[in-house]
């Protein structure tokens, strides 16, 4: 989050929520929300039923709410064969967010152009590719990119992004995070501040690397909230005086609800008037759906009440 306008989910109105906010038969997956004059645009990763391995099963999804509670589905953002929305940012006079290719095994990140309107957002064209440079880098064995996160600051347009390398005699891999940063209207023009090495990566009590960060000011300092881990997923937190160095604090204690048992990550972070919210998908049992906790100083969070587990 980035420079959103501050939505209507205020301190009198949290009692009546309760998590989690967001849960369907189909999983949900990698919210972002943006802030209306009247409510709240819900973008995720919507996946169809089906094997993961086919594009047809992956979109971004939408929904529209008021108040966290009830939803009006609205039409899917993408096309087929696209997932993990990151922050809609204004660049340039043109409201852009970024997203990426999924499945497959070299990924590429995108971003489409939208038009923002009385009742949410609107395409103004089709998806555009980007950094696709950051697939070349040493540390990116894989060759993929996922995840982008936009932060606007002053003239420079920064994207934090996730590449991938095999874990070292194991199975699987370990996502490391990237940095690049441009001040060209077009996008075609990148730094990539993390060339040499990752930004952040596999850390003790995340072997498995992170991904999914949100950015945001608190007022004080830049706090980055990320997905540590994959097999066992949750959330650390980071901070930095200036987008570039950041100090990496671990885990972020979270007190867990049901919703949330067995993993949690993806966070959004985003600004109310009464303090912060975040949007966080859990796991249970193989099943996914968002709840929001809430934070004065954007540092320590608390999860709004929740519904019985039954």
């Amino acid at each position: 989050m980035n420079g959103n306008q501050p939505g209507a989910v205020g301190a009198g109105r949290q009692p009546q929520l309760r998590n989690p906010v967001l849960a369907r038969r189909l999983p949900v997956r990698d919210p972002s929300v943006v802030p209306l004059a009247d409510g709240y645009l819900i973008l995720f990763t919507r996946k169809g039923e089906g094997s993961v391995a086919d594009r047809a099963h992956w979109r971004i999804g939408c929904v529209r709410t008021r108040d966290f509670v009830s939803y009006e589905p609205l039409p899917d953002l993408s096309a087929d064969g696209y997932a993990s929305p990151g922050d809609l940012v204004r660049w340039h006079g043109r409201w852009l967010l970024p997203y990426q290719t999924y499945p497959g095994e070299r990924n590429r990140l995108v971003y489409v152009e939208l038009e923002r309107t009385a009742d949410g957002l609107a395409r103004k064209g089709e998806e555009t590719a980007f950094l696709d440079e950051a697939r070349e880098l040493p540390w990116n064995e894989r060759g993929r990119l996922i995840d982008p996160t936009f932060v606007r600051h002053g003239d420079t347009l920064h994207c934090y992004f996730t590449g991938s390398r095999p874990i070292a005699g194991g199975c699987g891999h370990a996502n490391l995070l990237g940095h690049a940063v441009t001040d060209d209207p077009e996008l075609r023009r990148w730094q990539i501040v993390s060339a040499e090495q990752p930004l952040m990566g596999v850390m003790e009590d995340a072997p498995d690397g992170v991904e999914n960060v949100a950015v945001f000011h608190n007022g004080s300092v830049w706090v980055m909230i990320y997905s540590a881990g994959l097999v066992e997923q949750h959330v650390g937190w980071a901070t930095s005086d200036d987008l570039y160095a950041w100090q990496v604090h671990g885990r972020l204690e979270l007190s867990l609800q049901h919703w949330m048992r067995d993993k949690h990550g993806a966070p959004f972070v985003w600004r109310e008037p009464d303090g912060w919210r975040m949007l966080l998908m859990g796991d249970t049992d193989g099943y996914t759906s968002f709840g929001m906790l809430a934070s004065t100083d954007g540092l320590s969070w608390q999860p709004l009440p929740e519904e019985g587990p039954g």
